[in-house]
């Protein structure tokens, strides 16, 4: 048998992660749903899924209706990546709507999770390999009309990749690709990752930073918002999950 090329080999491995993105995925279960932690339309009337539609609205009101790129930052272990994907889902529950999570937590990955198919490849994939394209990190979930890019394989010298070309490259993509669809972006916390939110926060329409509710101090609280540049700053989140 003839031996493939590299070339060969690098073009069979791109094949096969963007059928893997493309393909249709089943839909979350109630009980998957519930045990995820995710808010859906059959939840009715609830507390959290109230609180997620008021974050919707504001963000819709600040971005006067147009499509965004927010940032979901952690104070310490915030519960940012829960706040991330369930606000994916809130504008996913509009129909003419869709959105997307691209987890940049390069050091606690999350949404993978949500992927019942898996994934071949992504972020620190595309940032290192020149030949993968955008659409090969894109991945289907369980939650109708929301799609996720995973962290990928290799996050060594995560600062540098996301200060990156090529992460400009793919945040420009994604933000330019479709009109309809809503970006958030999970974020390591902020108290360890100073330098990836700073590159992140210049990446981003709006910043919003999620709390622990009753572990950390207003001091503490301060002095990270403080940091952040205050005419992307959407709002505030005490998580209590």
């Amino acid at each position: 048998m003839e031996n493939l090329s590299k070339k060969s080999l690098t073009a069979i491995k791109r094949s096969t992660g963007t059928l893997s993105s493309m393909a249709e995925v089943k839909p979350f279960s109630v009980a998957e749903l519930q045990a995820l932690k995710l808010i859906h339309a059959g939840v009715g009337e609830s507390k959290e899924i109230k609180a997620f539609r008021d974050l919707r609205t504001r963000l819709l009101g600040l971005s006067k209706g147009k499509s965004f790129s927010c940032l979901v930052v952690p104070l310490e272990s915030g519960g940012g990546s829960h706040v991330a994907i369930n606000l994916a889902a809130a504008f996913a529950l509009d129909k003419t709507k869709s959105s997307l999570v691209v987890d940049c937590n390069l050091y606690n990955p999350s949404v993978e999770r949500y992927m019942p198919a898996g994934a071949n490849y992504g972020l620190t994939d595309y940032l290192d390999d020149e030949s993968l394209l955008c659409r090969d990190v894109v991945y289907g979930s369980g939650l109708a009309r929301v799609r996720l890019v995973p962290v990928g394989n290799n996050c060594e010298g995560g600062t540098e990749k996301l200060g990156s070309k090529r992460m400009k490259q793919i945040m420009g993509e994604l933000n330019s690709r479709y009109d309809d669809r809503f970006i958030f972006v999970d974020a390591p916390p902020s108290s360890h990752y100073e330098s990836e939110i700073s590159i992140l926060a210049e990446l981003c329409d709006f910043i919003l930073v999620v709390i622990p509710y009753g572990k950390v101090m207003g001091g503490q609280v301060m002095t990270q918002i403080d940091k952040l540049d205050p005419q992307k700053l959407a709002g505030v989140v005490f998580n209590e999950c």
